[in-house]
């Protein structure tokens, strides 16, 4: 699939042309679709007037590609085994990166940020050590950053240690 773009003053046009060269969608990430007065719609990908439709490239997260290549090395040193990575391993990544990007504020925080984990992995708790799975690590990210951070967990395990404690001198 090929996609163009139109950018005009009231609105931003993406088309989506098959293989064939038919166009299969038009989506407006700006304005309306009304908006682009005076410009056609060309149904065929040899229609398109170049002068006003520019080819159109994806920017990719900054965060994901960086991070990916980073957990894929770091796994397979921690494990010895390639990781079996699945389409929610990928949608972790991404809320990983989100939060990370918000916690440094901007994206190469959030690498680094992403890499002081994986350097630091050993030093976790062996519950979190266990839990070498990315979705696993999104849901904990917080406990994770927090446990790094000041090298212990919340008030509520640390009310269970003293509660183990006073149990055991009973």
């Amino acid at each position: 699939m090929t996609e163009y773009i139109l950018e005009h003053e009231k609105c931003t046009i993406i088309a989506t042309y098959s293989k064939a060269g038919k166009l299969k969608r038009l989506d407006a990430k700006k304005g309306f679709l009304a908006d682009a007065k005076g410009h056609s719609y060309p149904m065929s990908e040899r229609d398109i007037d170049h002068e006003h439709w520019k080819p159109y490239i994806k920017e990719g997260d900054p965060f994901y590609k960086a991070a990916l290549s980073e957990w894929l090395a770091f796994y397979k040193k921690e494990s010895t085994i390639e990781y079996r990575f699945q389409p929610k391993d990928g949608k972790a990544l991404k809320e990983i990166g989100e939060f990370l990007t918000q916690v440094a504020g901007n994206t190469e925080g959030a690498i680094d940020t992403w890499k002081y984990i994986l350097d630091n992995w050993r030093t976790l708790d062996i519950f979190y050590r266990q839990g070498m799975d990315l979705t696993f690590i999104n849901s904990q990210l917080n406990k994770i950053l927090n446990f790094l951070k000041n090298g212990k967990q919340t008030c509520s395990a640390a009310a269970g240690t003293n509660a183990d404690d006073y149990r055991r001198g009973i």
